[in-house]
């Protein structure tokens, strides 16, 4: 008698494995996760010396362009208060200027155009503490500076900045 109920089981487990992998790939390729090294994401990796810079390009989207940046360290990730810091920046069209909402590492926003300000977000290491900043080099030219403060960073960092377009 278990012998003639063990076959249908077996049959039905099967098909619900396969059901449940098409369902799961199906979600999968749904997940904007995917889209990583698509012809929108670009990721840049540079160091960056004690009161230095460096100086990238926005793409020239239609889109709001996000940016994520990460200073990665060497004891764990556990920079306090945090070690990324992001934005959501668009360019008007007519180069007239730039406008964002910026995520400090410490969690705070700010939202601001080049009307009133060049600041965008900032890696800090306290209230008053700042390690580098992102800011508005040329709105005619799509671009952005990463600065390290020379008071507070003693070696040449690494950063890993992910744009998103």
């Amino acid at each position: 008698m278990k012998k003639r109920y063990l076959r249908p089981i077996a049959v039905a487990a099967a098909l619900l494995a396969i059901g449940g992998a098409s369902g799961a790939a199906y979600a999968a390729s749904r997940s904007p996760a995917i889209i990583v090294t698509g012809p929108d994401h670009q990721r840049l990796t540079f160091v960056v010396s004690p009161g230095g810079s460096h100086v990238f390009t926005l793409p020239a989207a239609n889109d709001p362009i996000r940016i994520d940046i990460a200073k990665p360290s060497t004891n764990g990730g556990v920079q306090t208060p945090s070690e990324v810091f992001s934005a959501l920046i668009n360019v008007d069209g007519n180069h007239a200027g730039m406008s964002w909402i910026g995520t400090n590492s410490n969690g705070s926003q700010s939202a601001s155009s080049t009307i009133h300000s060049t600041d965008i977000t900032n890696l800090v290491c306290g209230a008053h503490c700042l390690i580098a900043s992102l800011k508005v080099k040329s709105v005619s030219a799509r671009t952005l500076v990463l600065t390290a403060n020379a008071a507070t960073s003693g070696i040449r960092e690494e950063y890993v900045v992910n744009i998103w377009y």
